[in-house]
């Protein structure tokens, strides 16, 4: 593959460049028009290209090549011979740019051409490109002839008459007269023979004279032993003359005999291995090629030697030849004979077909030998490693299973003991595979045992050859070579002279062949053609008297594919026996299995009929049902007597009998299969769910009719299913997604209530402290104490905000108890206490509201309490206190908009946990849990256990049954608009529920709509004695201090709501309109200059008292006159008095409307507005500005504003300036 590779990168300009052939490109479609021709008509030759022969032969390319070019037609005409047909320079080009005829090759036609005395072949590539190529060897006789006449005799004898006639002409041109003729008739006489025979088999006399012109050569050296030779000496005759011949028996050069002589030059004249063994000492005279291809590097000091100097390793073998020879006369031949020779630095095993001829020197005895070898050694071991290749073939063909296949390869090495010293032969396997021979599972090392399957050479229990191997973690034998012919899935060299071969696993190996211990070692991985995995390696030795050359390589590599291809075979054929085994157990189990079905059939259909839980049934085309399994009956109820027509539909109910009518149609009317789901009117036994209650009962029909033959009706035949089971978890499942759907969209109302709730007051926070910013400020800037009012202000607004922080607290309260109760880290902490002082100081921490909302509370401790003489329990005082807290804000919250504001609680005690019944209509919730007896631990002490139920009864506006169910869930509240009406989060009575039951109690509630409502709940204690006093009685609670104490709660709270406030607060805050009406617009447009807030008019429509405030704070201490309304309808009513619906009436500019208000909500209110606008009730056509002022900002919610109407959105918190940037814009482009 590496040569093809480079073959790739090689160009064709390179090629071209290569070739001695004068060769040049014409481009036959030019992209660009290029002349061609001459104004009187004659045709260019302009190349694309021309090689460098071509180039460099200036002569030949002035004549063919450019405008002035001429051709060889003059050249062409001395040198005409006669009966050939002469071409012109024109009928050259056009040759050259001309295209076949006879299809739609384009190609050239002929394809060669004779001019200039040269032979032009021609070819197109790509029916564009013409390469044109000069041949000077070609020297023809006679007209051109086409293939069918037989060879041309210089194609057929390779070359060889054609050199015989260059030479001859030579010789008739370069004749002198020293020079002898031997001629059969001379050059002027001779005719070309035209042979006209289309036999390939004409052996006619040749064209050519059959006499030659001998002369005195012009660079052979006619003799080499002269003392002053004439010619070129070559460096290898130089040497020979360079041998002190003195010191040899051959003696001095000067004192050889002319025979001698003759014979030397015939030997260095020889382009084959030649050489001369003379005298008895067999002294040695060779050529150049003997020296390269049989000496080595025994050259030079072979040269003059005999058969005691470097040559001394083949006398044992040749002495007895040469003594034969010289016996007999008769000269020696052998064909492929083995002579081990030392000329590469290793006895080396040669074959050589040689031959030895006694020479005489001219007298009657035999003085020497001519010897010409001719190596064989190429041929030799290629026959005998293809033969070690065909035997494993041959031998591996009849494996029929991978494990005979591994005993099999040693088989085909055993005869080949040269190329295969030893051999070790590991199969592989999983590590837990019983059969070493099994496929691998693949071709990684992991878990993989080698095993040994046998071996040549090596004896039984050698270090090299251990029965088996860990591939992964072994380091013996050959396992670190076998890991590394994993990885590159190739044969792999071992040396001993880096160490990859380490010569101790060679220590008493019985080496075949020759006996030399090997100097390298071949690792083969064995796998077959059609699959990655490496089945075995094969440790094979190198003949330690042969190189490791391109040769063995060669041989090296077809050993392998024999292997891969051998193995492949015995694998598939391995595969496809076992599938054939496979398929013939198969097919045999399958017939006993079938002659099993058949005697079992008829037995099994009824059994499968009485056992099967589907009711089975036949019914007659008139509707009669003719036969019906057990199960059909229990299903269904149906009688088995009294049959009559539809009777089996009577056990339907009567919606199900319709479409079972409808069914019956298709069924025997249309004959189609039909399937529907019934519900039947009963079922014995009725099915009932996990909690044993009953369910409806639903069957799943399948019928399809039966016919005869004749297209005719024979039967229905068909079953039932009970599906009861099916459909009630079909019902439960839409039951549970329902749920899961609430419990998300409650999610979603929960964030969006405490994000309401939690940024609403983030705005007067943010706003009261850029109020005491600025009036520090001032101060500061003016360099003046604060004055009373500046005191008074900063004073008023750190109280907003220390009241938005205890709001906001209130909420994050909440949410982290949910979380604490919902990853049970909440627990019960019971301590000493007294449970009346618990209820006085839970209704103590709201005087100051219950004061400033005119709300009277009431306590009331029961006589059970009294009877029971409580006093000190042990009670966790502040689960109850947030219990208490929790339903005493709802009393207040809901009780102060009534007319009437009372509050009662009350406490009472009992032994056994309280039922609800002494209250008209309480109820207690049930509870998620079993309710156990917590008060049982160390700590809860051991007096007497006791229940305390405490109760909130208040004269608010009560609760209807549906709302009463929404109570003590996660995230609800009574409806959708008491977030709107009443504030808070729909936690507090879900807290209060898990906080009872945790206490080992339970909550209720008892409420009518209009009538008040009671909240109760009941918790377990013990008695126990009054603890010491240390001081910690009067402490308070962590509730109350978390809450925020008694000092912030002493003091008078601000209203949050206008419509729940303190009739004080009302008054205050009631619909009003301070400052001025706007002055007349100026002539100067509204949006060409700043906007003047003493120029605008804004009315605030806000339900939060403390939002309200000091908004509109604010906005005047900014210059503007400011409105405020406390909801939707407020805000129509003012709007009536503006300039937008009754002329000169009070300024507006813009309404800045919260969305979260009682009454009409802020959306409510826009769409009223926008929809007068669209009737045309405003004046003037005017539109009124209107921006939402919310802490809603989902993106549904900004975009549900703007879809209602809201010209903008500002997010809660803000700032006065981000507010005023808001109005500017909308005010100037309005």
């Amino acid at each position: 593959m590496g040569s093809s590779v480079g073959i790739e990168c090689l160009k064709v300009c390179e090629v071209l460049d290569a070739d001695p052939r004068p060769t040049f490109v014409i481009d036959l479609d030019p992209d660009e028009d290029i002349p061609v021709r001459h104004p009187n008509g004659a045709q260019f030759l302009l190349p694309a290209f021309c090689n460098a022969a071509l180039r460099l032969h200036e002569q030949l390319f002035d004549a063919l090549v450019g405008t002035n070019a001429q051709g060889l037609d003059k050249d062409a005409d001395e040198k005409e011979t006669p009966g050939r047909e002469t071409y012109k320079f024109a009928d050259f080009k056009k040759w050259v740019t001309g295209v076949t005829p006879h299809d739609e090759s384009g190609d050239i036609f002929p394809l060669s051409f004779l001019y200039g005395d040269m032979l032009w072949t021609g070819s197109t590539v790509q029916k564009r490109w013409r390469l044109v190529s000069g041949n000077r060897l070609w020297r023809d006789t006679g007209p051109l002839r086409d293939l069918s006449s037989g060879s041309p005799p210089d194609i057929a004898t390779g070359g060889l008459r054609a050199e015989q006639a260059e030479k001859k002409k030579k010789a008739w041109t370069n004749s002198t007269p020293a020079g002898t003729t031997i001629a059969a008739e001379s050059a002027a006489t001779r005719q070309p023979t035209n042979k006209t025979t289309g036999s390939s088999d004409d052996t006619g006399a040749s064209s050519l004279s059959t006499s030659i012109i001998l002369s005195t050569p012009e660079k052979a050296v006619v003799d080499w032993t002269s003392s002053k030779p004439k010619g070129i000496l070559s460096p290898h005759i130089q040497y020979a003359r360079s041998v002190n011949w003195a010191a040899t028996p051959l003696g001095p050069m000067e004192k050889w005999s002319p025979e001698f002589r003759q014979t030397a030059n015939l030997c260095m004249s020889n382009p084959h291995p030649a050489a001369l063994f003379w005298g008895s000492e067999l002294t040695m005279l060779y050529n150049e090629a003997y020296a390269a291809e049989v000496a080595g590097n025994k050259h030079p000091s072979l040269m003059g030697t005999g058969f005691s100097g470097p040559f001394a390793e083949l006398w044992d073998y040749t002495g007895p030849v040469f003594a034969e020879c010289a016996r007999t006369g008769i000269s020696v031949r052998k064909e492929d004979d083995y002579l081990p020779i030392n000329r590469f630095g290793m006895l080396e095993e040669t074959w050589f077909s040689w031959s030895f001829t006694p020479l005489y020197g001219g007298t009657g005895r035999i003085q020497g030998f001519y010897n010409a070898p001719f190596e064989t050694t190429k041929q030799v071991l290629s026959h005998r490693r293809m033969r070690t290749i065909n035997k494993i073939g041959e031998c591996t063909a009849q494996a029929k299973a991978v494990k005979q296949f591994w005993k099999l390869v040693l088989d085909g090495l055993q005869d080949n003991e040269r190329d295969v010293p030893f051999a070790l032969l590991y199969s592989v396997g999983d590590g837990d595979d019983g059969d070493h021979s099994s496929m691998s599972s693949g071709s990684t090392i992991s878990l993989k045992t080698c095993h040994l399957e046998g071996s040549i050479g090596v004896p039984e229990g050698h270090i090299a050859a251990p029965a088996n191997l860990d591939l992964k973690r072994s380091r013996e034998g050959f396992i670190p070579a076998f890991r590394e012919a994993m990885r590159t899935r190739e044969p792999t060299l071992l040396h001993t002279r880096d160490g990859t071969l380490p010569e101790a696993l060679l220590d008493g190996i019985n080496w075949r062949g020759f006996g030399d211990p090997c100097r390298e070692a071949i690792i083969f991985p064995v796998r077959p053609t059609n699959g990655d995995a490496v089945l075995a390696f094969l440790v094979l030795g190198v003949n330690p008297r042969r190189p490791y050359d391109g040769e063995y390589v060669a041989f090296t590599s077809m050993l392998n594919r024999q292997f891969a291809t051998s193995l492949a075979s015995v694998i598939l054929f391995e595969d496809e026996t076992r599938r054939n085994r496979d398929a013939v157990e198969a097919a045999a189990l399958e017939k006993q299995q079938l002659t099993q079905q058949l005697d079992l059939q008829a037995s099994r259909l009824r059994r499968m009929t009485e056992l099967s839980p589907l009711g089975m049934f036949l019914i007659s085309p008139q509707g009669v049902l003719r036969e019906a399994n057990d199960r059909f009956y229990e299903m269904t109820g149906h009688s088995r007597e009294g049959e009559y027509e539809m009777s089996w539909m009577d056990f339907m109910t009567d919606d199900s009998a319709r479409v079972m009518q409808e069914g019956w149609e298709r069924l025997a009317g249309e004959r189609q299969p039909w399937s529907c789901e019934l519900q039947l009117r009963k079922s014995s036994p009725n099915p009932v769910d996990f909690e044993g209650e009953s369910m409806e009962c639903w069957v799943l029909l399948a019928a399809s009719p039966e016919l005869v033959a004749d297209g005719s009706l024979r039967s229905i035949m068909g079953s039932i299913t009970d599906i009861s089971h099916l459909k009630w978890a079909q019902g439960l499942q839409n039951r549970r997604l329902q749920e899961a759907e609430e419990t998300r969209r409650q999610q979603n109302e929960f964030i969006d209530i405490t994000s309401h709730e939690m940024r609403n007051p983030l705005s007067a926070i943010l706003q009261c402290a850029d109020d005491i910013s600025s009036a520090l400020a001032a101060c500061l800037a003016e360099g003046t104490s604060l004055v009373l009012p500046s005191v008074e202000s900063c004073l008023d607004a750190a109280q907003t905000i220390t009241l938005c922080v205890q709001h906001q607290k209130s909420i994050v309260d909440d949410i982290l108890t949910i979380s604490k109760l919902d990853s049970n880290l909440l627990l019960i902490t019971p301590v000493p206490s007294q449970p009346a002082e618990i209820l006085r100081r839970a209704v103590s921490m709201f005087d100051p509201e219950l004061k400033a909302k005119d709300i009277n509370v009431s306590f009331d401790i029961d006589a059970s309490y009294t009877a029971q003489s409580v006093d000190w329990v042990t009670i966790d005082p502040s689960r109850v206190l947030q219990i208490l807290i929790n339903l005493l804000t709802n009393a207040i919250k809901f009780t102060a908009p009534a007319t009437e504001r009372l509050i009662t609680v009350t406490l009472a005690a009992s032994t056994f946990p309280p039922d609800g019944g002494s209250r008209a209509g309480f109820q207690y919730v049930p509870s998620n849990t079993e309710m156990s007896a917590v008060a049982t631990s160390e700590e809860w002490g051991k007096g007497e256990v006791l229940y305390l139920r405490f109760d909130v009864r208040d004269s608010g506006c009560g609760l209807t049954p549906s709302e009463k169910q929404m109570l003590f869930q996660r995230f609800k509240q009574a409806s959708p608009r008491t977030h709107a009406q009443y504030g808070g989060s729909g936690l507090g009575l879900f807290i209060s529920k898990r906080l009872a039951e945790l206490h080992g109690g339970q909550i209720g509630v008892a409420s009518e709509a209009g009538g008040g409502s009671v909240f109760g709940f009941f918790i377990q204690a013990r008695r126990c004695d009054m603890p010491r006093d240390d001081g910690s009685r009067d402490a308070p609670l962590p509730i109350e201090t978390h809450l925020g104490g008694s000092t912030s709660l002493n003091s008078r709270p601000t209203p949050q709501r206008q419509d729940y406030a303190s009739s004080a607060s009302i008054a205050t805050a009631s619909l009003i309109t301070t400052g001025s009406s706007s002055a007349e617009v100026a002539s100067m447009p509204l949006h060409l200059r700043p906007l003047n807030p003493s120029e605008v008019s804004i009315l605030v429509v806000e339900d939060n008292l403390i939002n309200q405030k000091v908004l509109v704070k604010q906005l005047r201490k900014h210059g503007c006159a400011v409105s405020v309304a406390n909801d939707g309808i407020e805000c129509l009513g003012f709007l009536e008095t503006t300039h937008f619906l009754a002329p000169g009436g009070v300024d507006l500019s813009v309404i800045l409307m919260d969305l979260e208000m009682p009454n009409m909500d802020g959306l409510t209110c826009v769409r009223e507005i926008r929809r007068m606008e669209k009737e045309g009730r405003m004046v003037g056509g005017r539109k009124v500005p209107v921006v939402a002022v919310t802490a809603n900002v989902r993106d549904e919610q900004i975009a549900n504003a703007r879809g209602s109407g809201m010209d903008d959105v500002v997010s809660k918190p803000f700032r006065i300036e981000e507010l005023w940037g808001v109005l500017e814009r909308l005010l100037r482009e309005g």
